[in-house]
């Protein structure tokens, strides 16, 4: 397999800064998106579940689709730079029209928060998997590739930031300024849309003439049939079955967790969004002190333990956190740290992982699949996502949990206990452990990439 010459640094900030929009975009939507249906916009928790579901798992469907177009897409400057250009004016639309408190009959909003979370999904597949593919095919170098990765977690940690302890400040102070709770996230989804449209512009410009451009018609066309074809090819390999159920297990983690933490520093700690923001400061701090360890690590060990001992440990202490009960904002700031600590290998290596996988695949089957390959891995990863959003609607609404009440009943407590501890934490720790089935040590990619196997 031909190796590229190492990227300049410069590049590799040009093209890994689109991590920063990427988490902006996501995490402001799955962590703050229920909570606003919900609790201002005045949307049932089983209806906003549902919507969220139905969004979810349209993206998921559309993933493969995209995947399989941006294969057979031929542009003069690069197919997957292509997409990733008309992805950012629906994108960021979407962002502020998602958090915009429309005064419609119930039915009528319900059917206007649907189709514009329709939208947003759309758009962040647009984007989100042609930049993905591009990692597997600007850099071949395996220790480039982890270089990249560090600095792509670095600035995404950053976005995560943005969406979760400076959105929650920031609307906590404007409220505390008597700005109105839903003019304050507007403008909080206003300040979200420029730095994702921002972001993605600069991954635009940066990768001009990075991307390997393929001459000719393309070697096949999209048809459902040809897609299916495609999936059930890279699905008979079990080491990408390994890392979809890792990521399809870490997904259902990340959207009952992240969508709990409102809920249970508001009705189970009794904080403010603005004391609340101390968590997600410490969550993204925990990520980005991490990179360096992780980094060094992989280059001891191979990156697979490294993954596996991170993401086991952070989902026993989730599991113990169950047990033992997090009663004050200091005991959550701790058990934040900690279980940080597991996510940010997970965000560190999976698209290393899914890069392994494209790699051995083509020396397989002589052929590149990473766009299938990385759609294909988002499909499953958004259906987790989906199906944990509807239950999580599901067990709050089953809970009696009222949207409208300063106090919530016991059995609501403990469910958005259970939803911020013991179930994510299961996932997590499923999702570390199967990674240790995966048959793609270090020293077989080595023989991979070198021809020997």
């Amino acid at each position: 397999m031909k190796q590229n010459q190492t990227l300049p640094l410069r590049k590799m900030f040009g093209y890994s800064i689109g991590a920063l929009g990427d988490y902006a975009a996501y995490g402001f939507i799955f962590t703050f998106l229920s909570f606003f249906l919900t609790t201002v916009a005045g949307i049932s928790p089983k209806v906003s579940g549902a919507i969220l579901s139905i969004a979810i798992v349209w993206d998921a469907i559309t993933d493969p689709i995209c995947g399989m177009c941006m294969d057979v897409c031929r542009a003069k400057h690069g197919k997957r730079r292509a997409f990733v250009g008309a992805s950012i004016i629906p994108l960021g639309a979407s962002i502020v029209l998602l958090f915009l408190n429309v005064d419609f009959a119930p039915n009528i909003k319900n059917l206007y928060y649907g189709f514009i979370v329709l939208v947003f999904w759309t758009a962040y597949t647009i984007w989100n998997i042609p930049y993905y593919s591009m990692g597997a095919v600007i850099e071949q170098d395996d220790y480039a590739r982890t270089k990249i990765s560090g600095i792509r977690q670095v600035t995404g940690f950053l976005g995560t930031f943005c969406a979760s302890s400076l959105s929650t400040f920031f609307v906590g102070k404007l409220v505390e300024r008597g700005v109105a709770t839903d003019t304050a996230w507007l403008y909080m989804a206003m300040g979200i849309a420029v730095i994702v449209m921002v972001t993605i512009f600069i991954v635009w410009r940066s990768t001009y003439g990075l991307e390997p451009v393929e001459e000719g018609p393309a070697t096949k066309t999209f048809s459902i049939g040809a897609l299916w074809q495609e999936i059930r090819e890279v699905m008979s390999y079990r080491p990408y079955l390994v890392v979809i159920v890792a990521a399809l297990c870490t997904n259902v983690y990340m959207a009952l967790f992240n969508s709990s933490v409102l809920y249970y520093t508001t009705y189970c700690l009794g904080v403010t969004e603005v004391q609340a923001s101390v968590l997600f400061t410490v969550q993204t701090a925990t990520s980005i002190v991490a990179v360096p360890f992780l980094m060094k690590a992989a280059q001891i060990f191979d990156k697979k333990y490294v993954y596996v001992a991170c993401m086991g440990f952070s989902g026993a202490v989730m599991i113990l956190a169950k047990l033992v009960g997090i009663g004050s904002l200091t005991a959550a700031t701790i058990y934040m740290l900690l279980l940080s600590i597991g996510p940010a290998a997970y965000w560190m290596f999976i698209f290393n992982f899914l890069y392994d996988v494209a790699d051995a695949e083509e020396a397989k089957s002589h052929k590149r699949k990473d766009g299938i390959i990385m759609s294909y891995y988002s499909f499953l990863l958004k259906l987790g996502g989906a199906v944990a959003s509807l239950v999580f609607g599901l067990l709050l609404d089953g809970s009696g949990f009222l949207a409208d009440a300063a106090q919530q009943t016991e059995q609501a407590l403990g469910t958005i206990e259970s939803l911020y501890t013991i179930l994510p934490g299961v996932f997590m720790l499923i999702a570390g452990l199967v990674l240790l089935l995966s048959p793609l040590t270090r020293e077989r990619l080595e023989a991979i990439r070198s021809g020997k196997e």
